[in-house]
């Protein structure tokens, strides 16, 4: 009875995870999630947590990294892809500008234009386990034909440099640049992925939900 009963609760604690879908167009099938089809394509994403978007007649997925799907941002996990003059890219914090187009991997990274190209920094996937959506949103300083991302940037005259977690710190001494990150001592395991329509929903919508729930 006991071996019975740890089955069920551990049955009950797995999340919903839909099942993939297989789709045939164009003499060819795929499968997966989202899945979606062009005159010529047709493609899925890997994860139910991922997207497929159809741009100039070609099929694009894309799949938020582990650790964005344990820890959706305050407004929910919606990767995105974007289209300019051709160019199509996937990702989070997707930025169009000046006929370039560029997204960061994860919902926590920052993406700036600096002389005609555009550029993205994430912070890693370490990072992101140990804060979550309480992680500070990093900066993209610049300095003469340099550009760097991520936290506490100090600048000389042609060089930029920052630190890669928000306890990571930079100084700057007779225009010499150096920066500093502790390691992180976090140990974080994860038995099973959120159920993927709980981790798209805003912040605010699932504590409504939560306390619907205990209501």
């Amino acid at each position: 009875m006991p071996f019975i009963l740890l089955g069920a609760v551990l049955l009950a604690a797995s999340p919903a995870i839909p099942p993939p879908t297989c789709l045939s167009a164009n003499g060819e099938t795929a499968c997966g999630y989202a899945c979606q089809t062009s005159s010529r394509q047709v493609r899925c994403a890997s994860t139910p947590y991922g997207t497929c978007t159809v741009l100039n007649d070609e099929v694009h997925c894309v799949d938020p990294l582990p650790a964005s799907i344990h820890h959706p941002p305050d407004e929910g996990l919606r990767p995105e892809c974007k289209e300019v003059r051709g160019r199509v890219a996937c990702g989070f914090r997707c930025l169009v500008t000046q006929g370039q187009v560029a997204c960061a991997r994860t919902p926590y990274g920052v993406c700036r234009e600096h002389f005609g190209e555009v550029k993205c920094w994430d912070p890693s996937e370490t990072t992101i386990h140990e804060f979550g959506a309480e992680l500070a949103r990093p900066t993209c300083t610049t300095a003469g034909t340099g550009i760097a991302c991520g936290y506490d940037c100090k600048t000389s005259r042609t060089e930029v440099a920052c630190a890669q977690t928000p306890r990571g710190k930079c100084v700057q001494d007779n225009f010499r640049l150096g920066c500093f990150d502790p390691p992180s001592l976090l140990a974080c395991t994860h038995a099973a992925p959120p159920p993927p329509e709980e981790v798209r929903k805003p912040k605010s919508k699932r504590r409504q939900d939560e306390t619907a729930k205990a209501e």
